[in-house]
């Protein structure tokens, strides 16, 4: 009986040491687990901040991006901090070239260039990199400056007030150029001045026609823009022959292909095939006397004029 309360006892102990480290394992197991879990939360907590991270500089930099593209195309001026934010359409006839004068000139009068003069201080001369000027009267600190735009239209206001004083002093003259041509050109360069006005200040020595001279200034280069026009996807083949001139056989102002045109051909077979013709034919006897009087066909005195484009 003996032996078997100890073998009993025996086993009793085994059973509990038994449950004892089955608990032991289900403990290490649960701390396991519980340490993996936070382990992957860590990881996705960490991936998710990397994620917005992420995002928020991507959106920045967009902004950014966005911002320096709107400026740039904006032209926001480095002198006032205008861009090009006005819609502004373009019209080829407008009032301002009215045969009634009254109003033509009242429009053109009613142009104000005062605010081309302007005060500038020690600062905003040194940060612009503008040269010295004179002195503002009321406040010597300062210098005055003259904005361009406004003197763009001084100078067309005073040539279209010379060419019709010209053009009263001998009524009866025959005109080389049309009135109306003139008058269009001179307002089609106002749309264009007032359109994109130049705001750089120009510095004034005091003299008269003194004024910006010798000022430097960031300008688009003439000839790059020359030579985009002349690339064979896009030369025209033209060529104006008189600049001063009406053409009524415009078409002849379009054989001048260069030899890499695409079009050389083309053209050569069709003059080929029809021949050319006068370019002047069709005009009145008054014009061709115009055109005596300034020397011929190629331009004044004779001279061959430089091909820009047709108007």
């Amino acid at each position: 009986m003996a032996h078997l309360d100890t073998k009993y006892a025996l086993l009793q102990r085994t059973s509990e040491d038994s449950t004892l480290e089955e608990g032991a394992i289900d403990i290490s197991s649960h701390t396991t687990k519980q340490h993996r879990s936070l382990k992957e939360k860590s990881a996705l907590f960490t991936v998710v901040f990397i994620l917005v991270l992420s995002l928020c500089l991507n959106a920045l930099f967009l902004h950014n991006y966005q911002a320096i593209q709107a400026k740039a195309y904006s032209c926001i001026s480095e002198y006032t901090g205008i861009g090009l934010t006005k819609s502004v359409p373009y019209y080829q006839h407008t009032d301002y070239i009215s045969p009634n004068l009254t109003l033509s000139n009242t429009l053109w009068e009613a142009i104000d260039t005062s605010p081309n003069t302007i005060a500038l201080s020690p600062t905003y001369i040194r940060t612009h990199s503008l040269n010295s000027s004179i002195p503002f009267p009321w406040d010597p600190s300062k210098g005055l400056y003259l904005i361009k735009a406004f003197h763009h239209l001084h100078c067309l206001k005073n040539m279209r007030r010379a060419y019709l004083d010209a053009l009263g002093a001998h009524p009866g003259a025959p005109q080389m150029i049309a009135r109306e041509h003139v008058l269009h050109c001179l307002d089609i360069l106002r749309q264009d001045v007032m359109c994109r006005p130049d705001d750089t200040p120009m510095p004034s020595r005091g003299e008269r026609h003194a004024i910006g001279d010798g000022q430097v200034r960031r300008c688009k280069d003439w000839g790059e823009l020359v030579r985009w026009t002349e690339q064979p996807e896009r030369h025209a083949c033209f060529r104006m022959i008189s600049e001063y001139r009406r053409i009524p056989n415009t078409l002849e102002e379009f054989q001048y292909c260069r030899d890499d045109s695409p079009y050389k051909k083309i053209a050569e077979e069709y003059f080929a095939k029809h021949g050319h013709r006068d370019p002047y034919g069709g005009l009145d006897g008054e014009d061709g006397e115009a055109e005596e009087r300034w020397g011929g066909a190629g331009g004044v005195e004779g001279k061959e004029t430089s091909s820009v484009g047709g108007y």
